[in-house]
């Protein structure tokens, strides 16, 4: 698989960008400024992970066996590569939903709800355990 990682400017250390695509079938060039994206700059080790992602469709269980590493781990990389692509809100970004009112997840009710909104990326550990506290407590209490 080619190496995509940007190339730095020999001049300057700038970013470079391709001008030219060209035909290997019937050798037609066309030149332009292309504009990149924000997977173009990733490193190799961030695009295998968007791989993995995909190929596993999202479930981190099943990341966890194709990476060799475990849980948390994945959770990690995925949150560390979330932010390299800008993405640190709670929403992800979606220009075709814009204006379009925002579906939230209801309040948990159990413990098990939490575990999966932990699971599927809604909550963080740090806003999951409260809510496992709270829910253990008032089970308790019933």
């Amino acid at each position: 698989m080619p190496d995509v990682t940007p190339t730095p400017c020999p001049a300057c250390q700038g970013r470079l960008y391709p001008k030219l695509l060209r035909c290997a079938d019937c050798g037609l060039e066309v030149s332009t400024r292309y504009g990149g994206n924000e997977f173009a700059d990733l490193e190799p080790e961030d695009l295998h992970l968007l791989r993995i992602f995909v190929l596993c469709e999202g479930r981190i269980r099943d990341m966890e066996s194709a990476l060799g590493v475990s849980y948390p781990t994945v959770k990690s990389r995925l949150a560390a590569l979330r932010a390299r692509l800008g993405l640190t809100s709670d929403a992800p970004k979606d220009k075709a939903g814009e204006g379009a009112p925002k579906q939230t997840k209801p309040e948990p009710a159990t413990v098990q709800d939490v575990l999966d909104q932990l699971a599927d990326g809604t909550l963080t550990y740090e806003q999951a355990l409260p809510k496992i506290r709270a829910l253990r407590g008032s089970a308790g209490k019933r």
